[in-house]
């Protein structure tokens, strides 16, 4: 197997060409609070792009997990971080995909698309939230009852 030199060249070697989810591990405190050190976040690259979106983008050359920022006319890569400067999208980039959610070590899965209770349309949360398991009520007719 040939020696892959950096994060980018592993990058296009297996998620630049999937159409499929994938996941990758948030390193650095760019993102963070929202998105610890290490933390492992699912990525879809068939989610539609869209203001406040965690994305991954290819630009110039280098691969940025940031939030997509609309500002009037601007289009901004922003680190939740505020030590670090916001990314001015001023010439072409590649979206690779949005974050879908995002684990931690030890801690429950957190979903930034949820489907609505009502609609059932997928909703985007700028913090994630912990997907909620669906209770069944049986009827009375529908228990079993020891014999």
């Amino acid at each position: 197997m040939p020696k892959l030199e950096d994060s980018k060249t592993l990058f296009q070697s297996a998620c630049a060409t999937n159409s499929e989810p994938y996941v990758l591990q948030n390193i650095g405190d760019m993102m963070s609070p929202e998105f610890s050190e290490n933390c492992i976040i699912i990525i879809d690259p068939s989610m539609p792009i869209h203001h406040k979106a965690y994305v991954i983008i290819d630009f110039e050359d280098d691969l940025y997990f940031r939030q997509y920022i609309e500002d009037e006319d601007r289009k901004l890569l922003r680190s939740l971080n505020s030590k670090y400067s916001d990314i001015e999208l001023n010439s072409e980039f590649e979206v690779r995909g949005c974050i879908v959610q995002q684990k931690q070590r030890k801690e429950k899965s957190l979903h930034y698309y949820l489907p609505n209770e009502i609609s059932g349309e997928l909703e985007f949360t700028v913090e994630g939230k912990v997907k909620l398991k669906k209770l069944t009520l049986l009827h009375p007719n529908q228990m079993r009852h020891p014999s």
